[in-house]
């Protein structure tokens, strides 16, 4: 039995030639301005003529052929190889992301020119479905964070005509991952007291102090230096963030925005736990002598190095289960300083302020669950007040 004759169809001069093969794949064969040939296949001719159109408009355009051989995972790691202006952390997070979730899969394995909207699409389903359907069970605001950092990505790979366009831009927005907006888990009120009397003594108490009291971030908190403490005025000054990556070699960086450099009025349970604090911090200078390491910060290791996240993560932990208290993460010190504040009718724009946010609107969204009941305590206080006329 005779082979299929391959089916040609004609095209204009310049546009490439189409072809069936035996196999019944179609391939187009489109002549380059240097002579050489790039071969593209498809399922049917309509795909294959797609593709020879848009190779035709990028050489139309002087535009680079995208790289049939670079795949996915050479390029992010390029892309990740080259970053320029990122603090230590932020570098270390985007790398983390890319190769925990792209980098260890097939999908790295892909050439970048042929990866699709739905490969997208199903590495984000694949994330978030739950470990007993053989996901990974991750949250969608996990997927949201990968997300973004693909798309900047590819938006660079189309910038140097590695790819004709950003696959990520063209998902449904149903099929994006969006952030999951859980309430926050915070102390109550009631709760301040217990966790006070459980931190009482402990190395750290001022640490905690300020995280729960004036709403500091870790990062913050850690970079602070004696000189930026003024006791007698009663006051702080937010001049640096230490990067919870990094080990022994993180340093101090500038705060996230321009808002983050601040100065804070403090709580005198604050200046209090300071003073105590700064009287035992120059009990344990004296005792390890030349051992010190005087960096000049406010909250070190007994010999005056950097404390690392992890040791605050267990103290945080005990505090918590001495009070009796749920265990919450580190930051919800902030959440719950900022909630106290606001249901204590801080107006919320010296809020933002004393917690550094860029905007006010970004506190007010944040903290929508207790705005809201300002509100109805408002429109209660108006109420009684119009039927008391």
């Amino acid at each position: 039995m005779t082979a299929p004759k391959k089916r040609r169809t004609r095209r204009p001069a310049g546009t490439g030639a189409v072809i069936q093969r035996g196999d019944g794949r179609w391939v187009g064969r489109l002549k380059q301005p240097d002579g050489s040939v790039r071969w593209f296949s498809g399922p049917n001719q309509l795909a294959v003529e797609e593709k020879l159109a848009e190779a035709g408009r990028l050489l139309g355009a002087g535009l680079p052929m995208p790289d049939a051989k670079l795949t996915v995972g050479a390029w992010l790691r390029d892309w990740l190889d080259n970053l320029q202006g990122l603090k230590a952390s932020s570098a270390y997070y985007y790398r983390n992301y890319i190769e925990a979730y792209v980098l260890r899969t097939a999908l790295a394995e892909k050439p970048l020119a042929k990866l699709e909207a739905g490969d997208l699409e199903r590495l984000y389903r694949q994330m978030t479905k739950p470990k007993t359907d053989d996901g990974l069970g991750l949250s969608p605001t996990t997927a949201h964070h990968l997300h973004a950092l693909l798309h900047r990505a590819l938006a660079k790979a189309v910038r140097q005509g590695k790819v004709a366009r950003n696959v990520a831009e063209l998902l449904d927005p149903g099929d994006r991952p969006k952030i999951d907006r859980r309430e926050m888990r915070v102390l109550a009120d009631d709760d301040f007291e217990r966790f006070f009397d459980a931190v009482r003594g402990d190395r750290l108490e001022a640490l905690f102090v300020l995280a729960i009291r004036e709403g500091l971030r870790q990062g913050e908190i850690l970079a602070l230096h004696w000189q930026d403490v003024d006791l007698d005025v009663g006051t702080i000054a937010v001049t640096g963030s230490l990067p919870q990556v990094g080990g022994a070699g993180r340093s101090i960086t500038a705060p996230k925005s321009r808002r983050g450099r601040r100065t804070l009025a403090l709580f005198p349970e604050t200046v209090e736990a300071l003073r105590d604090h700064r009287a035992r911090q120059r009990q344990e200078r004296l005792l390890v002598g030349t051992m010190w390491l005087d960096r000049g910060l406010v909250f070190c290791t007994e010999l005056g190095g950097l404390l690392g996240p992890q040791v605050l993560r267990d103290r945080l932990k005990a505090i918590l289960e001495r009070a009796g208290l749920p265990q919450i993460r580190f930051h919800d010190l902030r959440h719950s300083a900022a909630t106290n504040w606001l249901k204590g009718d801080m107006h919320p724009k010296v809020a933002s302020e004393r917690l550094g946010h860029a905007s006010v609107a970004i506190t007010l969204d944040l903290y929508s669950h207790v705005t809201l009941g300002m509100q109805r305590e408002a429109v209660a206080a108006i109420t009684r007040k119009r039927s008391g006329q």
